[in-house]
């Protein structure tokens, strides 16, 4: 047990749980195997759970380079401009304010001040909360369900990458032409421009080859996501303000204007509202071990 974790402390990093009673201070981590325990704030720093739950008593602040990661779940107050990845939930009973969560199962704000402002959240099964998006639109709030969410990222990267290298092979052909045109009619060219033809050409083979690839990787992943179970939906109990972007697995549904007490989801290929229904997860329990 540490009574805190800051410059007197160092950064910590333990086989087993760790028990923090005071708070995190910025540019220190805590890594551990088992579960961790804060009974404090947390920082600009790294929490890292292999295989067990975060439990933070208090709220982070992340200053957009704090960064979570849970074997299990994250358990906190509020979260404000930190990167959250983790295998199970998300459970906060104030805030998530801008930040970039990826949850393999549900993400849920339950309590009285439960809001989601901002920031891009991902989640396999559901997202909840009293509150999401901001009033007047000033922060935009990106919420995705329904999807395996670390396919999807990849998917989207997979996606620009391929953008890229079509483009540069657009370049390269124009090049390419305008020196074998140079070529018939010179007969010959000259040693630079034969060297910079061959090396055009071999970047041309390899950059066929890596769309080879890709194309079926992305293939690969668009079958996995089209035969995913979960459906996913999000579930607001008080107002969804206007801005606020969900996507109800590959579909979009821009809110244009407030709604109050709505669940959005997923049928027959269409993004759908209907009537407020209570989150699925029973947050009351706790975190394994505790009340």
């Amino acid at each position: 047990m540490l009574d805190a974790v800051n410059i007197k402390s160092g950064n910590v990093k333990f086989v087993g749980s760790v028990i923090v009673k005071g708070s995190v201070e910025d540019g220190f981590d805590v890594k551990a195997s088992g579960t961790i325990d804060i009974g404090g704030s947390v920082g600009k720093c790294h929490i890292e759970s292999e295989t067990g739950d975060i439990i933070i008593h208090q709220g982070v602040f992340g200053k957009n380079e704090g960064y979570i990661k849970a074997g299990k779940s994250l358990w906190c107050k509020f979260v404000q401009e930190t990167k959250i990845e983790v295998e199970e939930n998300v459970i906060a009973t104030d805030s998530l304010m801008n930040c970039d969560i990826t949850a393999m199962k549900n993400i849920v704000a339950y309590g009285k001040k439960a809001q989601i402002t901002g920031g891009t959240l991902f989640a396999t099964e559901e997202i909840c909360a009293r509150t999401l998006g901001s009033p007047g639109g000033g922060t935009t709030t990106t919420l995705s369900v329904g999807i395996d969410p670390r396919a999807k990222k990849k998917l989207d990267e997979l996606q620009k990458a391929q953008g890229d290298l079509v483009k540069e092979l657009e370049n390269l052909e124009l090049d390419i032409s305008t020196l074998e045109n140079q070529k018939k009619i010179r007969k010959s060219l000259p040693k630079d421009k034969e060297e910079s033809l061959r090396k055009f050409l071999s970047r041309k083979d390899e950059i066929l080859s890596e769309n080879s690839e890709m194309n079926k990787e992305i293939d690969s992943l668009q079958a996995h996501l089209r035969g995913l179970k979960a459906v996913g939906k999000v579930k607001v109990e008080g107002t969804t303000y206007a801005g606020t972007k969900i996507y109800i697995r590959d579909v979009l549904d821009e809110v244009i204007s407030d709604v109050n007490g709505c669940v959005f989801y997923y049928e027959n290929a269409f993004a759908k509202r209907g009537k407020y229904e209570p989150p699925s997860l029973d947050v009351t329990k706790g975190p394994e071990g505790y009340n």
